[in-house]
This record gives C-alpha cells, sequence and structure tokens, in this order.
C-alpha cells in the first residue's frame, strides 16, 4: 500500500468571502512498500465546511522533473493573460 506525506504546503484563500475557498500548493511525497520514494508537486483546490475543515475538490499533481517544471512555469503566465484578453 502507498504512503502519501505531505512536506510542505501553502494555503491561499480566495473568492467573494473571507474563508470561502482556497488553493494550495505542496510538496508531497508516495512511499512505497518497498521503502521507494516518489516526490512530486500538487495544486489543489477546495472549500471549507462548516466546522472551517479544509474540504478538497479538485488537485492535480506535477513531477518533479525539472523539463515539467519550466514547461509549467513559462506557459501558465501566458495562459492567464490570454485568459485576461478574453475577457
Amino acid at each position: 500500500m502507498v504512503e502519501f506525506e505531505t512536506i510542505e504546503k501553502e494555503r491561499r484563500d480566495y473568492g467573494n468571502f473571507p474563508g470561502e475557498k482556497f488553493v494550495e500548493v505542496s510538496r508531497n511525497k508516495a512511499i512505497q512498500d518497498d521503502g521507494s520514494e516518489n516526490s512530486f508537486l500538487q495544486i489543489a483546490t477546495g472549500y471549507y465546511n462548516d466546522n472551517e475543515d479544509p474540504q478538497y475538490k479538485k488537485r492535480f499533481t506535477v513531477p518533479t522533473d525539472q523539463k515539467a517544471i519550466d514547461h509549467i512555469k513559462e506557459e501558465l503566465p501566458k495562459m492567464f493573460e490570454k485568459e485576461k484578453e478574453a475577457s
């Protein structure tokens, strides 16, 4: 069975009301039964329930491969600018 461990995370609230929704960026690792580990980055979105506990809605993982990271860092701002122009 694979175990997951969060190494570090940063969460930022957004939305019309404080504490309504959040986006989270984290460093994680998956630990296999044989003890081997795989690191990955994760971007997650979610909301807070009535008890103010975070409820995750969507998650996107990225390998810690430099080519993958560089591609995202390069393309994400371009996509955001295009989205702003289209609005």
